[in-house]
């Protein structure tokens, strides 16, 4: 679930964590620029201690729009910015004191302590990203990277052997990747792909998804859709596994209650088959 000005996506997860046992909860994304690392990481622990060590914290640089013509925040070097507060943050979710003077940030904690929530335990961080730049500070300070809207050629042959590559270099285990994508189990792909344009028509226009269609050689999202029955979308999804990719995360957005259903119950199927039998396929 992602972050903007409506629900605090964190909040609802530490009250979501009393009702669940075993569901992971991860955020798609928590922009940078709008929580200082030291904020963030309270949060994240608090709600890590609340769920019993459920949270994925994704985090990412967002957009121009939303940074600078939205909030008034300098959106300069989004990359170096986002390798300080990965350096930042993730001593703050360790408990470690924090003397950070960086071109970006500057951050001391030592007048004040370290931050540290009983009860929590490690937050895992993935950065939602396809750029060069911000991918190889992932694959040095993150747990992963996450992607929207990315298929499966930008996915197998540039994000997945550059994270490797970057993070052996780093002598870092093997990052996780994530990648997000429209889905819908489905007698109507058509219609679906539809609906994939119209709900996520506005994404085209950001310069970030113009480069990864291009690179991907589509010319919108809806192109990249997994629409289809239940066994056509099991295989894309395991197509995707062959590329490399360890998380899934799907976004329906039909306006078919029927479809919905369809396709909240095979992804159920599929992770509880998945944990139970083949523990190193994608969790979904």
């Amino acid at each position: 679930m992602g972050q903007l000005f409506g629900i605090d996506t964190l909040m609802l997860y530490a009250t979501a964590g009393r009702d669940t046992t075993t569901i992971s909860l991860g955020t798609a994304v928590v922009p940078t620029y709008s929580r200082h690392p030291l904020v963030l990481a309270s949060q994240a622990l608090t709600a890590q201690a609340l769920t019993g060590d459920r949270i994925v914290l994704g985090i990412g640089s967002s957009h121009r729009a939303l940074v600078h013509d939205t909030m008034g925040i300098d959106y300069r070097r989004p990359a170096q910015y986002l390798r300080e507060y990965l350096e930042v943050l993730r001593a703050a979710l360790d408990g470690a004191p924090i003397d950070h003077v960086g071109e970006m940030l500057r951050v001391s904690t030592g007048a004040f302590g370290t931050t540290g929530v009983p009860g929590a335990g490690r937050v895992p961080v993935v950065v939602g990203t396809f750029s060069p730049k911000s991918l190889r500070a992932a694959a040095e300070l993150a747990d992963g990277v996450m992607t929207w809207l990315a298929g499966p050629r930008v996915l197998g042959t540039e994000v997945r052997p550059a994270i490797d590559d970057l993070a052996a270099a780093a002598g870092r285990s093997r990052p996780r990747l994530v990648a997000g994508l429209p889905i819908a189990v489905t007698d109507d792909p058509a219609r679906e792909r539809a609906t994939v344009a119209r709900f996520l028509g506005p994404f085209v226009r950001f310069p970030a998804y113009q480069d990864v269609f291009r690179r991907e050689g589509i010319a919108g999202p809806d192109e990249l859709a997994i629409v289809g029955g239940e066994q056509e979308v099991a295989d894309r999804l395991g197509e995707l596994a062959e590329l490399g990719v360890t998380d899934f995360y799907g976004g329906c957005s039909s306006d078919d209650d029927a479809t919905v259903q369809r396709t909240v119950e095979l992804l159920g199927d599929l992770a509880r088959r998945r944990t139970t039998e083949e523990p190193g396929w994608p969790t979904a």
